[in-house]
């Protein structure tokens, strides 16, 4: 029998010239980063249904204009979505943001709470649409995951 061995991959995520900011309002910041190559979502409170979509449609313009398949949000202080916006981004937004492109999409949420549910119940459902989707508690191991398919510590 053969010994196991274990690897670690760490990534550093740094703001850089490179990075570029496409939507900065009271609910959500967007940006490209140029190190390491992801769009990163942090949302900041609740949207409104109307803020939620135009959000998610924003991050779709992104993904087709920098040819980007990591997806990084960060949802930690998100607030809870109405259920209606999460059969619209699955119906509406997820085939889009396939089609442009994307292959993994990794969420950090918080601890527990709600949205953390909601969050780990819808990731088996996208999965099943061609885009990986997994939850994580910390933007490193979110975006370990997310270039590389490897889970982060």
């Amino acid at each position: 029998m053969g010994v196991g061995a274990t690897y670690t991959f760490s990534v550093t995520i740094a703001t850089g010239t490179n990075d570029e900011t496409y939507l900065d309002e009271p609910y959500i910041t967007i940006r490209w980063r140029g190190v390491p190559q992801v769009l990163y979502a942090e949302w900041k409170g609740f949207a409104t249904s109307s803020e939620f979509r135009a959000a998610l449609l924003a991050g779709v313009r992104v993904i087709r204009e920098r040819h980007v398949t990591a997806y990084i949000s960060d949802a930690r202080r998100a607030k809870l979505i109405l259920p209606e916006d999460e059969r619209w981004a699955r119906e509406v937004w997820l085939p889009q943001a396939v089609a442009a492109g994307l292959k993994r999409m990794a969420i950090v949420t918080a601890t527990a709470g709600l949205s953390k549910m909601a969050y780990d119940d819808a990731a088996s459902d996208i999965d099943s649409h061609g885009l990986s989707f997994r939850t994580f508690d910390s933007v490193a191991g979110a975006t370990t995951w997310a270039l590389t398919g490897l889970k982060g510590l």
